[in-house]
């Protein structure tokens, strides 16, 4: 590798861990405040904590490495064209395209690794996400509930503990009023009790055993009906319960790997449903990490065409042009869903637009400064002496 390319390439390197810690921390401000609320109001562990924090971590690198190699390009060129580096090295018989290739280089590692944290580690995260989450509902569940006093830990459930040992989830002396189905309320009363969890179906459970239930509606008032069990179980709500833990998103096709996201869209499609959403997500996995050797193109002519300016003004053209991008995204994302625009041109035509602008300006800089190249070197040709100096 060339002392140009290595240059170019520290450079472009240290602009772009800035630009990812920045970004990065931007869009992770909101979660970090609401991790941070669980430590202080839910008693959540550090270390749990910062596993939530790790989980969620690779849904925003997919957004925020693009946008750093972006800044990074910008970044780069702007300060070499503002100290006349480029106009020097170009002068030398560099061309823009030469001064293209490490920036390339560059851009096609960060797609590789948008890609790698888009198809494998993403869906890994949000499945350790979800199971852990869920066992913190099981373990604050049994944490909130006191012994002897009524417990409101499940809308539209009282629930009434004798006994509770907070290791084990068990319960004796249950007294529970369900009251979630206006037309007819529930009064259990149990010898003991005991909460479960189930991940895959993001469902809590609470199984009872040796008890009787009262059921009784608004249209006979005083009367009731009354059962006997041995074992009775409750489904809950587990993503009502989790509504005040900010850190819970709803997970969806995007948590599915590539292979899976097509499985299931000829399952949809075989059963006459909207399986569109599917494949989109199965382009977006693949078009957004594509991004980053594209802001390439488009940003080494767009920062040869700029004399003055530093890593503020990289950052805003960085954000702006990042922002439209994703706009163009989100817009087809919606589009494709609905099958109006087949999924495949939704998802790829922003790149493809970023593909054309960056060649017709990479194009139109090869040849922009002329004059001034052959100003730069008329200047260099050393002049004879006039008579008399």
């Amino acid at each position: 590798m060339r002392l140009l390319d290595r240059y170019i390439l520290k450079e472009m390197a240290a602009a772009f861990l800035l630009g990812l810690m920045v970004f990065t921390f931007v869009l992770l401000t909101n979660r970090i405040l609401r991790l941070v609320e669980l430590i202080v109001n839910k008693g959540v562990g550090i270390l749990t904590v910062l596993q939530l924090f790790l989980y969620v971590l690779p849904f925003s690198l997919v957004v925020t490495i693009p946008m750093s190699v972006l800044l990074a390009t910008l970044a780069t060129f702007m300060r070499m064209n503002t100290d006349g580096e480029m106009l020097a090295l170009r002068g030398a018989g560099q061309s823009l395209l030469r001064l293209t290739r490490p920036a390339l280089f560059f851009g096609l590692g960060a797609t590789v690794l948008t890609m790698i944290v888009s198809i494998w580690i993403l869906p890994l995260s949000n499945q350790a996400f979800k199971n852990l989450v869920f066992e913190m509902t099981r373990r604050q569940v049994a944490v909130a509930l006191q012994e002897g006093i009524f417990n409101n830990a499940f809308e539209g459930l009282t629930l009434y503990v004798e006994h509770l040992d907070p290791k084990t989830s068990e319960m004796e002396g249950v007294f529970l009023v369900d009251s979630r189905n206006p037309a007819e309320q529930r009064v259990i009363v149990a010898q003991n009790g005991r909460f479960t969890s189930d991940p895959k179906q993001l469902r809590m459970g609470l199984t009872l055993r040796e008890g009787s239930i009262q059921l009784s509606g608004p249209e006979h008032p005083g009367r009731y009906r009354l059962l006997t069990f041995q074992d009775y179980a409750l489904t809950l709500d587990a993503g009502r319960s989790l509504s005040p833990d900010p850190t819970q998103r709803p997970l969806g096709e995007q948590e599915l790997p590539l292979g899976e996201l097509r499985k299931r869209a000829e399952e949809l499609r075989a059963q006459g449903q909207n399986y569109h959403p599917l494949i989109v997500e199965f382009h977006k996995k693949l078009a957004i990490p594509f991004s980053c050797a594209l802001f390439v193109v488009v940003g080494i002519p767009l920062a040869s065409r700029i004399k003055r300016g530093g890593r503020g003004l990289s950052l805003a053209i960085s954000v702006g042009f990042a922002l439209g991008y994703y706009i163009l995204i989100v817009a087809g994302e919606g589009l494709g869903s609905r099958g109006t625009v087949p999924e495949a041109l939704a998802m790829w035509l922003p790149n493809f637009l970023i593909a054309a602008s960056g060649c017709l300006l990479l194009l139109r800089a090869e040849a922009y400064p002329a004059t001034l190249l052959q100003a730069w070197r008329i200047a260099q040709v050393p002049r004879p002496g006039l008579p008399g100096d």
